[in-house]
């Protein structure tokens, strides 16, 4: 006559803007960032639909877009600043730190006026042509309708371990720039 011995857990809520993680909470808004703490990468389920656009984004979440996540911004502003005074690092640095933030702004766009609609994933890959503090990116790459078209978009620079949270096959939100279909990204980020 074996007693089953209930272990209790804590169910930990990370906010995928800013990454601050909250044990054994309902609560919806992220108190750090104030973005939106109903959708879990712990389950294929798609959560609700991403508000109407234009969206407010935290301003947490853009400057780690923009700025400390980003590799092509932290090596131009490494070359830039401290470079100075010479010619051809700051040149290389300007041309890494202009790339980057494009990068960051075609993520950037969609989110904030981006259409929604339903993708699916259909690979998660590391990138092994970046590291930053020694650790490789994941990129995964999702597949969406736009227009009775197929589309397909990535989203990369994620440090988090997505890959083992996500799987192939697993539906998603995506938002689009409708009059440019290329330019898309995954509500809420993975990033």
């Amino acid at each position: 006559m074996g007693t089953e011995i209930i272990m209790p857990f804590e169910s930990i809520v990370q906010c995928p803007w800013c990454k601050t993680k909250y044990p054994n909470t309902n609560q919806s808004q992220c108190t750090n960032c104030g973005g939106t703490l109903e959708y879990s990468y712990e389950s294929d389920d798609l959560g609700s639909e991403p508000p109407r656009a234009p969206r407010v984004l935290p301003p947490k979440f853009k400057r780690r877009i923009k700025y400390t996540g980003n590799v092509m911004t932290m090596i131009g502003i490494v070359f830039t600043i401290p470079f100075f005074w010479t010619i051809l690092f700051p040149i290389i640095g300007i041309f890494c730190w202009r790339k980057g933030l494009k990068t960051a702004n075609y993520e950037l766009l969609p989110l904030e006026q981006g259409k929604a609609t339903v993708g699916k994933i259909i690979d998660i890959r590391t990138d092994y042509t970046q590291s930053m503090n020694g650790q490789s990116p994941t990129i995964v790459e999702f597949q969406f309708e736009a227009d009775g078209k197929e589309h397909i978009g990535n989203v990369g620079n994620i440090y988090d371990s997505v890959h083992r949270k996500k799987k192939v096959g697993d539906s998603l939100w995506v938002v689009y720039m409708p009059n440019d279909p290329d330019k898309s990204s995954v509500w809420p980020p993975m990033v």
